[in-house]
């Protein structure tokens, strides 16, 4: 999905008597055993610009309703949110690029050691959504002319390159509104399962039950593998200041 209306309500993240917000990756998918690959052989990759809070979010222009605060901005885009953009993008012009892909097939703590967050000035207020930016669509480009993601699903030999023109992803709603207060300082993890987003089987479909998966690739002439974003869960947990925050337990 296309976020119109995200430049203009980044600027709002800096607040003098705010909170203080940071983000962490949940990786809960079962059987991690090194960096970039489960043991089934699930990987998933993807550009990622920038994660920031929501207050609220049309649900059917998917447009910011009220606040928004940014929370994380990729290295890459050297401080500079307006001009950053993914690598096959052409506008804007002259600004930086997001080259590398993100693992989210990683353990929890490589993960978070990699995105190296640190905390970020959000204005005080309730917030029920995270949403990732993953691209911007300018002057009638409807998508990279390079891919924005790498995939592989159990049973495929390689990584499969995907470009897609869905420049975000908004996250479940948090179980609680996010309420935060002046001088409040927490974590927020996005929790996700790479298994119910990246399969393979027999006759598996497309499309089934009112969802379709992004891209599907046949490993032979009876099994497919099949690739969707995941579906981000985000908590918020109270962050003790150390290098790399903790999850919740579940």
């Amino acid at each position: 999905m296309r976020l119109p209306s995200l430049l203009v309500p980044l600027a709002l993240a800096a607040c003098a008597d705010g909170a203080t917000a940071r983000l962490g990756f949940d990786n809960q998918t079962a059987a991690r055993t090194g960096p970039g690959l489960l043991a089934d052989g699930t990987s998933l990759r993807l550009k990622i610009i920038a994660a920031y809070l929501a207050e609220d979010v049309d649900p059917v222009t998917m447009n910011n309703l009220g606040d928004t605060a940014m929370i994380w901005l990729n290295p890459q885009c050297a401080d500079d949110i307006s001009g950053c953009n993914v690598s096959g993008m052409r506008a804007p012009v002259g600004g930086p690029r997001v080259t590398d892909f993100f693992d989210l097939a990683r353990p929890t703590a490589e993960i978070n050691a990699a995105l190296n967050a640190q905390g970020a000035a959000v204005p005080v207020g309730t917030y029920r959504y995270a949403r990732i930016e993953m691209c911007k669509s300018y002057d009638g480009q409807a998508q990279p002319d390079e891919p924005t993601l790498m995939w592989a699903a159990p049973g495929m030999a390689a990584e499969q390159p995907f470009t897609s023109g869905d420049c975000g992803r908004t996250s479940q709603p948090f179980a609680t509104p996010l309420v935060l207060g002046a001088g409040d300082t927490v974590a927020i993890f996005l929790g996700y399962d790479l298994a119910s987003s990246v399969a393979s089987g027999p006759g598996l479909p497309q499309c089934a039950n009112g969802h379709c998966f992004r891209s599907c690739f046949d490993i032979d002439a009876t099994t497919r593998a099949c690739m969707d974003f995941p579906d981000f869960a985000p908590t918020a947990a109270l962050d003790s200041g150390t290098a790399t925050a903790v999850p919740p337990t579940r």
